[in-house]
């Protein structure tokens, strides 16, 4: 069958008259007019009711005028646009049905690119010393219309990129390390884009902050001492004694050391402590460590 150029409906606009519009106008008019100035009350009610229910019926007659021809007016357009609709119907149904085979077939392909890419993965990740997993596929890589080399560069730049972080992990890692912070913090504000500079940065700022409330803490504690001892005498050797009843006090010193040596050397100064007669206040379990 050969392709239909063009749908042809013959059209030919219907005609309605209506010769009795100025009479029935008209009559309208006068019905109406005979209800203006009407009030309710005892005497009136009566007629007043009988007044609308004219005007109630009037209405009716003319909209079922009114509807009985619009029902036929619409009746052929009605057909029409029914039988329009079906094959409408039957176009997207069809549509439909080819939209998912594309997509079947589409997807298929797709999924054929990304086992070539996580492949050329695979291959690349042990010459940038990198996990392969850490790679994303992008969904750029797996259009048909990018090419081969463009994966290539994608990938090779995306482990290039994953290869700096690592490195810069390493180094927040270390750093933390050494001045005693958990590092995942650090870590994330590098996947979320920051530089090693700027992460670097984020650190001094937080130990700037860490050494500032160890100050004010050591200020406070320091205020508290000196709280303590206006109500006391120093009579020498760390003694003191209180003015209001006469107790006597001794002034100590606290701090807090982390050991690392060996065996002996530690079982040597627990002992030389305990000898000494110096009190300890709390200790941690003893972690091995190589080095």
């Amino acid at each position: 069958m050969e392709m239909l150029k063009k749908i042809e409906v013959n059209y030919v606009p219907g005609t309605i008259t209506f010769p009795s519009a100025g009479a029935l106008k008209a009559y309208v008019a006068e019905v109406l007019k005979k209800t203006e100035g009407l009030v309710a009350t005892d005497e009136s009610i009566k007629a007043t009711k009988t007044s609308r229910t004219e005007v109630n019926k009037l209405q009716k007659a003319i909209a079922d005028v009114r509807k009985q021809y619009k029902k036929e007016w619409d009746r052929p357009f009605v057909e029409f646009e029914s039988a329009l609709k079906a094959l409408e119907g039957d176009c997207k149904a069809a549509s439909t049905e080819l939209k998912a085979t594309i997509d079947s077939f589409e997807n298929q392909q797709k999924e054929e690119r990304r086992k070539d890419v996580q492949e050329l993965i695979e291959e690349m990740a042990p010459n940038y010393h990198i996990n392969s997993e850490d790679i994303e596929i992008l969904d750029k890589w797996l259009l048909k219309s990018t090419s081969k080399k463009a994966v290539l560069e994608g990938v090779a730049e995306s482990m290039k990129t994953m290869q700096r972080l690592n490195a810069e992990k390493a180094q927040v890692e270390k750093l933390c390390l050494k001045h005693g912070l958990p590092a995942e913090r650090y870590i994330d504000l590098l996947q979320r884009g920051m530089t090693y500079i700027e992460v670097e940065q984020v650190i001094e700022g937080d130990l700037r902050k860490q050494e500032e409330v160890a100050d004010l803490f050591k200020q406070r504690k320091a205020a508290e001492v000196a709280a303590q001892k206006v109500g006391m005498v120093d009579v020498g050797d760390g003694k003191l004694i209180d003015t209001e009843t006469g107790e006597l006090k001794h002034e100590l010193q606290r701090v807090s050391l982390e050991l690392q040596g060996t065996k002996e050397q530690i079982d040597d100064i627990a002992r030389y402590i305990v000898k000494s007669g110096v009190k300890i206040v709390s200790s941690s379990e003893r972690e091995t460590v190589i080095e």
